[in-house]
C-alpha cells in the first residue's frame, strides 16, 4: 500500500481526532463562577409592606444581559421592574427599583447574570408579601425559549480554537521547519483556512454571546441590547481586539507566503519563528483574559500560563495538521530531511510545556493528593496523566525513528526513508494525533466536570451544589422510596435518601428529607443542600433551607408554578466525599 493511495482515507483520520482535540487543548481549567450569597428580599422571606427595590449580592463581578432579571407575580403573570444596575463602585451587586406596590402573594425572582470567566449563571428565589400562606394561582407557562443560541454558540468556539490551531501550527511549521512549504499550493490552502476561520468564528462569537448569555435563540444575534451587553462584558471586548489582531496579521501573513527566502539564514529563521509566537501569544491572550484563568487562586499567574499551554498546544496540533496534509504527501527527500527533524524537536519541547502548565492547572483545580484519589475528577485526571505517559512513549519512538532515517551522520539510512518507510511515518503521525485526541477528550471531561477543590470545600453554597451533574433521576410516587447515592468507596459514604414534598401543589409546602445508611436506618452526615429546578421554564435552582440532624431534615418553601419540578440533594459524608442526586416531583395545581 503506497502513502499517495491511502492519503485520503489516512486523512480523515487525522482530521477527524485533530476535530476533536484541537477545542480540547485548548480548553482553560474549570473554576467556580459567581454565586449568589445574598438578596433582598432574601428567599422565604415575608414583607408585610411591598418591598421598592430588588437586590442581588454575588461572590463576584457579574453582568446582566437583558431580560436578565425577572420577576413573576402571584398568578404566574411577569411583573415589570425597573432596569437593573450596578451599585455605584460595586460590580458584584445588582439592583433593580420596582414599578408600584406589590399585592399580597408568593412572588418568584428569576436571574441570570455572567460571572467574570464570562460563563452565565442562574437561579431563582421566592418572597411572601402580606400573609405567609397566600399561594399563587395555576398559570400556563411562557413561551419556550429554545435556547439554540448556545448549540450555535459552542461551534463558533470551537471553530476559533481549530482556526487558531491551524493557522499557528502551520505558519511556525513554514517558517520554523520547512521555509520551502510557503510557495506550495496546499500550504497556502491551509493557512489561508486557519486564519479566515479564526476570523469568522471570532465575529460569529462576538454575535453569538449575548443571546447565548440570555438563553435566547440566534434570530437575537443582531439585537442592539444584547450587542450592548457582549461588549460590556470582558469576552465582547477581548473578541474585539482578537479580530483587530487578525487582521494586522493578515499583511505578515502574505509577505511568509511571497517574500519569506526558500533557504533563510539561521537569524531569518530565528527572527520570523519567533515573530509567529509572538503574534500567537497576543492572540491566545485575548483567549486567557476571558475564560477560568482570571478567577480562583493564583489568578495573576494562571493567565501567563494559560496563553503557554494554548501556543504550546497549537503549535504542536497544528503542525501536525500541516506535516501530514502538506508535506509528507510530497515525499520530498531534500527538504523532508531537515523540516522532520526540526518538527521532532519542536513536538518535544511544546509536549514539554503542555505538561508543566497542565501540572500547574491541575493544582489549581484539586489542591491537595487526598482530593486527587478520592473523587471523580482526581480519578479522571489520573487516567489522563497515564495517557500522557503513553503520549511521550509514543513520541520518543517517532524521534527514535527520525533519528534513524534523518539523523546526522553514521545515525542515518543512507539517502533517507523508502516510500514503505515514509508510509510508517504516516501512520505514526496518525496515532500520535489520535492517541492525543484521547487525551484532550479525557480533558473535555474534567473541564464539564466541577473542580475538586471547589467541589468540596467545606462551605460549599447551595448554588454550586445544584449546578453539579446528577447520576440519577428518581420520580417520587404515591409512597417514595429510598434513592442510593454513592459518594466513595467506603461503606459510611453510601446510603439513599429519602424526600417527600407535601403538599405536591403550588403555594407553601414542606420538604421533608432524610439520609438513610445501607441498612435503612437513619444517617447522620456533616452536611446537606437541597435545592429545587423547573427545567420547563428555566427556573432555578430556588435554594431550600434545611433544619434537623440525626439523618431527619426538614425544609419550608413555596412552589409558584405547576410543573416537573426536580429536587437537588447534595449529601456529603467526609471532608472529601459527597454525592448529588436528583429526584423529580410533580407539582399540581
Amino acid at each position: 500500500m503506497t502513502l499517495t493511495r491511502t492519503r485520503g482515507a489516512g486523512l480523515a483520520v487525522l482530521l477527524a481526532g485533530f476535530a476533536t482535540a484541537v477545542s480540547l487543548v485548548m480548553a482553560s481549567p474549570a473554576w467556580a463562577h459567581a454565586e449568589l450569597v445574598d438578596a433582598a428580599p432574601a428567599n422565604g422571606q415575608i414583607y408585610q409592606d411591598s418591598p421598592r427595590t430588588l437586590l442581588l449580592q454575588f461572590t463576584d463581578p457579574v453582568t446582566v444581559p437583558p431580560d436578565g432579571l425577572r420577576l413573576f407575580g402571584p398568578d404566574g403573570a411577569r411583573i415589570g421592574i425597573g432596569a437593573p444596575v450596578h451599585r455605584v463602585g460595586d460590580d458584584t451587586s445588582v439592583e433593580a427599583p420596582l414599578n408600584g406596590k406589590l399585592a399580597d402573594g408568593v412572588y418568584t425572582v428569576s436571574w441570570r447574570v455572567v460571572s467574570s470567566d464570562s460563563h452565565p449563571v442562574q437561579g431563582a428565589y421566592t418572597f411572601t408579601v402580606g400573609t405567609p400562606g397566600s399561594r399563587p394561582a395555576a398559570v400556563t407557562p411562557p413561551g419556550d425559549r429554545s435556547g439554540d443560541a448556545a448549540t450555535a454558540y459552542g461551534a463558533a468556539r470551537w471553530a476559533a480554537f481549530a482556526g487558531f490551531a491551524v493557522l499557528l501550527g502551520t505558519a511556525f511549521y513554514l517558517a520554523w521547519c520547512w521555509p520551502a512549504g510557503a510557495r506550495r499550493r496546499p500550504a497556502r490552502r491551509v493557512l489561508w483556512a486557519g486564519w479566515g476561520a479564526s476570523l469568522a468564528a471570532a465575529i460569529a462569537s462576538g454575535l453569538l454571546y449575548g443571546p447565548y448569555v440570555a438563553d435566547g435563540d440566534v434570530a437575537g444575534a443582531f439585537d442592539p441590547r444584547l450587542l450592548s451587553t457582549t461588549w460590556a462584558t470582558g469576552l465582547g471586548r477581548a473578541l474585539g481586539i482578537r479580530v483587530a489582531l487578525l487582521l494586522a496579521a493578515a499583511p505578515a501573513l502574505v509577505w511568509l507566503l511571497n517574500r519569506y527566502p526558500d533557504a533563510p539564514d539561521r537569524r531569518t529563521r530565528w527572527t520570523v519563528a519567533a515573530a509567529v509566537l509572538a503574534a500567537a501569544a497576543a492572540l491566545a491572550v485575548t483567549w486567557s483574559i476571558a475564560n477560568h484563568s482570571v478567577t480562583g487562586e493564583a489568578g495573576g499567574f494562571a493567565v501567563p500560563v494559560d496563553v503557554v499551554h494554548l501556543v504550546a498546544g497549537s503549535v504542536w496540533l497544528g503542525g501536525l495538521v500541516a506535516l501530514a496534509m502538506t508535506h509528507v504527501p510530497t515525499r520530498d527527500a531534500v527538504t523532508l530531511r531537515v523540516a522532520v527533524p526540526r518538527f521532532s524537536h519542536t513536538a518535544l519541547v511544546c509536549v514539554a510545556l503542555m505538561v508543566a502548565t497542565g501540572l500547574f492547572q491541575a493544582w489549581r483545580q484539586v489542591g491537595s493528593p487526598p482530593t486527587l484519589f478520592a473523587t471523580a475528577y482526581g480519578q479522571v485526571l489520573l487516567a489522563k496523566v497515564a495517557l500522557v505517559v503513553v503520549l511521550v512513549a509514543l513520541g520518543a519512538a517517532a524521534r527514535g525513528w527520525v533519528a534513524r532515517h534523518y539523523g546526522a551522520g553514521g545515525k542515518r539510512h543512507r539517502g533517507g526513508p523508502d516510500p514503505h518507510q515514509l508510509y510508517a511515518f504516516y501512520r505514526r503521525l496518525l496515532t500520535e494525533t489520535g492517541v492525543g485526541a484521547v487525551v484532550l477528550g479525557l480533558s473535555a471531561a474534567l473541564v464539564a466536570m466541577e473542580p475538586a477543590r471547589s467541589a468540596f470545600a467545606e462551605h460549599r453554597s447551595t448554588v454550586a451544589a445544584a449546578n453539579t451533574a446528577a447520576p440519577a433521576n428518581r420520580a417520587v410516587p404515591a409512597v417514595p422510596t429510598p434513592v442510593p447515592f454513592s459518594a466513595g468507596s467506603g461503606p459510611a459514604s453510601r446510603g439513599a435518601v429519602l424526600l417527600v414534598v407535601f403538599p405536591p401543589k403550588v403555594g407553601p409546602a414542606q420538604l421533608h428529607l432524610s439520609v438513610l445508611d445501607p441498612n435503612g436506618a437513619p444517617l447522620n452526615v456533616p452536611e446537606v443542600h437541597a435545592a429545587m429546578t423547573l427545567p420547563d421554564r428555566d427556573l432555578g435552582p430556588i435554594p431550600v433551607e434545611l433544619q434537623g440532624a440525626g439523618g431527619h431534615y426538614i425544609g419550608q418553601l413555596n412552589l409558584p408554578f405547576p410543573g416537573r419540578w426536580q429536587a437537588v440533594l447534595t449529601v456529603r459524608t467526609t471532608e472529601t466525599d459527597q454525592a448529588t442526586v436528583r429526584v423529580v416531583v410533580d407539582v399540581s395545581a
